[in-house]
């Protein structure tokens, strides 16, 4: 079969697809999946870029077909479109240390190989109304979203206003998710165009921070003084101090992204008096949880572009580019 391992320190440069023997037969409660796309995440740039190990299976997220299950499977049948959980080990509850707790494609073999057998309990069926491409940009960048705005003790409700920033996957979904619930919702992003299409798709406010560098006064000016109940923070250390000042005394600040270095504990932090909850993606109570949602309301990803299976580096670039509106897929024959 196919697959891509990266080769360090070379970045995306030792990103070399070859090819390596099947998984051999099944044990108790595995299932092969023949897998049929992929997508990527910025933590996926940031593992091939940096000091992976040689000979790591990149990439989080993916979604294929049950072509086998052992005698004992009882969750999933042959035939059934199923995503991968992004951490294999979470399945419920609170969040514990675990092998898998930092998610496929770095410690834990990704899923950029043309079948994979896993555990029945790490797989999770797709809503059938999604392609693969759609129910693969799901497990990272879709549970993220969802348990940053329902995770923890002060989840998103309606009237609520939440600040997203952005057109990235999380930011995205997190937008989509957000409506259903029936909050207000403030997006920031780069130009006018991006802000347009963030409004395309339901935004009640944007603002253009290039245009407006102390988005943190627009978005107070909003808000009338008051800040939002909820910041879903994906910039990082950049981004992160105003993403305090945004958010309302007693708010949260749900703190998911890296895209800018990583943030660091600073005055304005603990002035804000708001509460601060880590993003760790979410369990697969999260994702099935998740997934009836966008079942019930036929939410579709957006998807940016596709790439077929060998040009993985060139998608990679193209996030690396920074210039991507939605979830970038590849897709398997």
């Amino acid at each position: 079969m196919r697959a891509f391992t990266l080769c360090p320190p070379k970045g995306l440069d030792g990103l070399t697809m070859h090819e390596m023997p099947s998984p051999g037969p099944l044990g108790p409660g595995q299932v092969r999946i023949a897998m049929r796309a992929a997508s990527l995440n910025f933590r996926d740039l940031m593992i091939a870029t940096g000091p992976s190990k040689q000979d790591t299976i990149p990439v989080s997220d993916g979604a294929g077909e049950i072509a086998e299950v052992a005698p004992d499977v009882r969750r999933v049948r042959v035939g059934d479109r199923v995503a991968l959980a992004f951490n294999p080990d979470w399945i419920g509850g609170e969040w514990r240390p675990s092998p898998g707790a930092a998610g496929r494609g770095g410690a834990t073999p990704g899923v950029m190989r043309e079948e994979i057998v896993a555990h029945e309990s790490e797989v999770v069926t797709l809503p059938s109304h999604l392609s693969f491409e759609e129910g693969a940009a799901l497990p990272c960048a879709g549970v993220t979203a969802w348990h940053s705005l329902c995770g923890g003790a002060a989840r998103l409700l309606p009237g609520m206003t939440v600040l997203l920033q952005g057109g990235g996957g999380v930011s995205l979904f997190a937008l989509q998710f957000a409506k259903l619930f029936g909050a207000r919702v403030i997006m920031i992003s780069s130009s006018p165009e991006r802000c347009a299409r963030l409004k395309s798709m339901g935004a009640d406010e944007t603002i253009d921070y290039r245009a407006e560098p102390a988005w943190e006064t627009a978005v107070r000016k909003l808000t009338g003084g008051m800040g939002v109940d909820l910041t879903v923070e994906v910039g990082g250390a950049e981004t992160v101090d105003r993403s305090f000042a945004s958010t309302r005394m007693g708010g949260r600040v749900a703190l998911v992204g890296l895209l800018t270095g990583l943030p660091k504990l600073s005055t304005s932090m603990i002035a804000s008096m708001v509460d601060v909850t880590p993003v760790k993606v979410g369990s697969r109570q999260d994702f099935e949880d998740m997934n009836r949602a966008i079942a019930f309301h036929k939410l579709r990803p957006v998807i940016d572009s596709r790439y077929d299976f060998e040009k993985l580096p060139d998608a990679m670039r193209h996030l690396q580019s920074g210039r991507h509106f939605g979830k970038i897929v590849i897709v398997f024959k």
